[in-house]
């Protein structure tokens, strides 16, 4: 019995652990950026902000345009989640990224 009751609060234990440690690492944002990276998060929630498809597929254009290496590849990959948040519709969550993105460079 007692070491069902140890297991158990073990088991809590992690749970809890793992759950603060995802939900820090979520919240972390996305620290400073290129200064490419940051024109894009800025014409990134302006077209997220104003669900313009327009806007959004220039930005896409330019995106695709850019050298390979013109952003670093993780940076690259933030701007294409954001990207692909708008295009499922889900222009709110695009827009606050892109927001943060900028956020991150102020402080």
């Amino acid at each position: 019995m007692n070491a069902r009751k140890s297991a158990s609060l073990l088991i809590l234990f992690l749970t809890i652990s793992f759950s603060a440690f995802g939900l820090w690492y979520l919240n972390q944002g996305y620290g400073k950026v290129s200064a490419l990276t940051y024109e894009y998060s800025k014409a990134l929630y302006s077209a997220c902000l104003s669900r313009n498809e327009t806007h959004l597929t220039k930005v896409e254009e330019m995106l695709s345009q850019d050298d390979i290496n013109a952003i670093p590849s993780n940076e690259r990959a933030w701007i294409e989640a954001i990207i692909a948040d708008a295009r499922n519709g889900q222009w709110t969550t695009a827009a606050n990224q892109a927001r943060r993105m900028m956020e991150d460079q102020v402080q």
